[in-house]
């Protein structure tokens, strides 16, 4: 079986393959675990590296809004880039 991709990750799925292999599912990153870390991370830096403007991610922490997918997936390439994540 070859590994899913950009390219075939519809076809795949539509045929009923498993695309599992395609998702990072190791990598958790939901707004009550960043809430869980403020203590020890700067949230703010973190948000400045992910071109997150600073208050929206403070906000969103501070009334538990869920992140959007686009902001997760620059969140956690940002925490990437430092050779950091976070897991289940």
């Amino acid at each position: 079986m070859t590994e899913t991709n950009r390219d075939n990750l519809e076809d795949r799925f539509d045929s009923g393959e498993t695309v599992m292999d395609y998702f990072e599912t190791g990598v958790i990153l939901t707004i009550n675990r960043l809430a869980e870390l403020a203590p020890i991370l700067n949230l703010s830096a973190l948000a400045r590296e992910a071109g997150i403007n600073v208050q929206t991610l403070q906000a969103k922490i501070r009334r538990r809004t869920p992140l959007s997918g686009s902001e997760t997936a620059r969140l956690v390439q940002a925490l990437k880039k430092h050779h950091l994540m976070t897991v289940g």
